[in-house]
């Protein structure tokens, strides 16, 4: 689980906030547990500390995100695995047919036509936040991608954007299990909750 050292450190998942939550609360109840067994006075926590933990946890736990049903793509390491096949498949899908489309324009030098194809390619793909938002809501309607992606009119064609969705579902709402692999490597599907592989 990554550490939160400080605000804008590293990005992190709703699912990872959730994770961190659920550490940070059982943490809190050893160091009680810990303090009485040892005859120490009990600390006492800040009030509005414990709401916040309580209510970012309440909130992150709601089924309304797809990591409740979804452990394939969003237990454990498995999120990181997810993501990585999101932007390989949405590669493949979207950006890999521009090589052959821009290929076709022969009369064009091998130097312009690489760097119009760059351009369109740098274009086309998504943002980090993109990412983000998109692995924390996975959408289930071109609706609501069209307000994650970022000037989707002018970037994406209605039928990329049907490709965007179909991608999204396959990958994040993929139940038990993450489909495929990445970069060439089958994805370990039987990760337990802290990483470590489980027995069976």
């Amino acid at each position: 689980m990554p550490e939160i050292i400080d605000p804008g450190t590293i990005r992190l998942s709703n699912a990872d906030i959730l994770d961190f939550l659920k550490r940070k609360r059982l943490l809190n109840a050893q160091d009680v547990a810990a303090d009485k067994s040892a005859g120490r006075p009990k600390v006492e926590l800040a009030d509005n500390y414990q709401r916040a933990l309580r209510k970012h946890e309440r909130e992150l736990s709601s089924r309304k995100y797809p990591y409740a049903d979804n452990p394939g793509a969003y237990k454990s390491s498995n999120r990181f695995r997810s993501m990585a096949l999101f932007a390989e498949k949405l590669d493949e899908r979207i950006l890999g047919p521009l090589e052959a489309k821009h290929a076709q324009d022969s009369d064009v030098p091998k130097a312009e036509m690489r760097r119009r194809l760059q351009r369109e390619q740098d274009v086309k793909g998504l943002t980090e936040i993109e990412h983000f938002q998109i692995c924390n809501l996975a959408p289930q309607c071109v609706e609501t991608l069209q307000n994650i992606v970022v000037d989707w009119e002018a970037r994406l064609t209605a039928e990329e954007m049907e490709v965007l969705l179909s991608t999204v579902n396959e990958v994040y709402r993929c139940g038990a299990t993450l489909p495929g692999n990445v970069n060439g490597m089958d994805v370990d599907n039987r990760m337990g909750t802290n990483g470590d592989a489980m027995e069976g």
